[in-house]
């Protein structure tokens, strides 16, 4: 038994190791980009992306690393990760994890992550490819804490999964079939709006407009109903028309 626990051992090191090589290679090939390169895929190329790695098939360079995701907050996860664009400016960063069951031989996954949870938003979103469905994508927001007393943060993570994922043997019961990808990043809050406010020169001479526009319109009705004798409707029209002029100059 103990030889093949050191075996088994040995071949998880060795994979292991050619997972990193890999992700150094793409990484110098990436960096080596000209400045405006970036990897930004489509929900539909990051698809494409999981089926090859769910398949065991060969990925051109890419930045999607492979980690337990969910053993980390937000946070440290994206600190060990060191993906970063040709230009040198962390945007997001892509991860292919496996998910474990919340519950033993139940279908949800377990959410926990570091000092918190990842928290669904929304149902999933079918992700199609010329008409076909191929995976589904979940928003969730990160929040720390217990569940009771949680805080939701910035961190936003959209996960992806296939529609109809290979059949694959586990070594424990606990995890879910099949890969995940998941595309991280932080939104960023918000300045709030601050309202414009009148300057007191301009407030004074609003109010100045209005006490003249006050005095013109009385000294009108004086000048109509006193001075000159005008019907109803005379004095209705002069009435209309001198507003016109006063509230389009």
């Amino acid at each position: 038994m103990s030889i093949n626990k050191s075996a088994a051992m040995e071949e998880d090191g060795n994979q292991e190791l050619m997972v990193r090589m890999k992700e150094a290679e793409d990484e110098a090939y990436l960096k080596s980009m000209p400045s405006g390169f970036r990897f930004k895929p489509r929900d539909d190329e990051l698809i494409f992306y999981l089926m090859c790695k769910a398949r065991n098939k060969p990925l051109p360079p890419t930045r999607i690393k492979e980690v337990p995701l969910y053993k980390y907050d937000p946070d440290t996860l994206t600190a060990i990760s060191g993906n970063m664009s040709s230009s040198g400016t962390i945007n997001e960063w892509y991860f292919f994890t496996s998910r474990d069951r919340k519950h033993p031989q139940g279908k949800r996954p377990n959410r926990a992550a570091g000092d918190g949870f990842w928290k669904a938003v929304n149902s999933d979103k079918h992700v199609k490819s010329n008409g076909k469905l191929i995976g589904l994508k979940k928003t969730l927001v990160y929040c720390r804490g217990k569940p009771s007393k949680a805080q939701k943060t910035n961190w936003i993570m959209h996960e992806y999964v296939l529609s109809d994922p290979p059949q694959t043997t586990h070594k424990n019961d606990h995890q879910l079939d099949g890969w995940a990808l998941c595309r991280v990043y932080n939104r960023k809050p918000q300045a709030p709006k601050v309202p414009e406010k009148s300057s007191p020169q301009n407030f004074g001479s609003n109010n100045l407009n209005i006490q003249n526009q006050i005095k013109e319109q009385s000294a009108l009705q004086n000048f109509v109903t006193e001075d000159l004798n005008f019907s109803e409707s005379d004095k209705f029209l002069l009435y209309a028309n001198f507003g016109t002029i006063i509230y389009s100059l």
